[in-house]
């Protein structure tokens, strides 16, 4: 398994992020995974650093994540209508497409936050190899 993950918390780190597959999606196309309780180390290490994570992919070897941190990749087939909502703690990735019938995954994410916070200037733009993101 591979895939890719990203920080999301260039602006407030109290994001809540919705992933919405657009049609069904079962997993040989590449839907979302979550590292299982990724959520308490990632919050952990930022305390104890006293800053956070920069914004980049944690790893593409997402099994050699999964064995360092002693922890499973728990993912779903999702169905339309179906919608997955996390904060920016969990370590989250998207898998590579192995549709035997060659199909694509069509998802959408939506991010809320208090409109005090300050936002992720990453997300002002359009989208830019060479971002972050």
């Amino acid at each position: 398994m591979r895939g890719s993950s990203r920080d999301l918390r260039e602006g407030s780190e109290r994001v809540l992020s919705m992933w919405i597959p657009l049609g069904d999606c079962p997993a040989e196309q590449g839907g979302l995974t979550y590292l299982e309780g990724s959520h308490h180390w990632a919050l952990a290490e930022e305390r104890a650093r006293g800053d956070r994570r920069p914004a980049a992919s944690i790893t593409a070897d997402l099994p050699a994540l999964a064995d360092a941190r002693d922890a499973r990749w728990l993912m779903a087939d999702y169905r339309a209508g179906d919608v997955m909502v996390h904060s920016s703690y969990i370590v989250h990735a998207s898998t590579d497409n192995v549709d035997p019938q060659g199909r694509i995954r069509l998802s959408t994410d939506i991010r809320y936050q208090r409109a005090s916070e300050p936002i992720d200037w990453r997300w002002q733009e359009h989208w830019h190899e060479d971002d972050g993101l």
